[in-house]
């Protein structure tokens, strides 16, 4: 029976086929946003990025990096008002 790859797993996967980049300038930064995050939405995040940003390259990771601070800034107004 085959198992579903983790989020982050299926992330890092689309990221390096889409940016153009070398891993090691996005997968640390993946890792951090995915202590922040739910993992799902740090793979919205990719998706997000990768609808308005198709050619990847370094503009495409920082709207990544946008996304996801808007997502934490997010968490933690709700949070608060809890």
């Amino acid at each position: 029976m085959a198992t579903t790859p983790h989020p982050i797993t299926i992330a890092l996967r689309i990221m390096d086929a889409w940016l153009g980049l070398p891993e090691r300038d996005y997968k640390a930064t993946v890792y951090l946003f995915s202590y922040k995050l739910p993992p799902e939405e740090v793979l919205e995040a990719v998706v997000i990025a990768q609808d308005k940003k198709p050619d990847g390259g370094i503009q495409a990771f920082k709207y990544f990096c946008g996304v996801c601070h808007r997502k934490i800034e997010k968490r933690i107004i709700e949070l608060s008002w809890n």
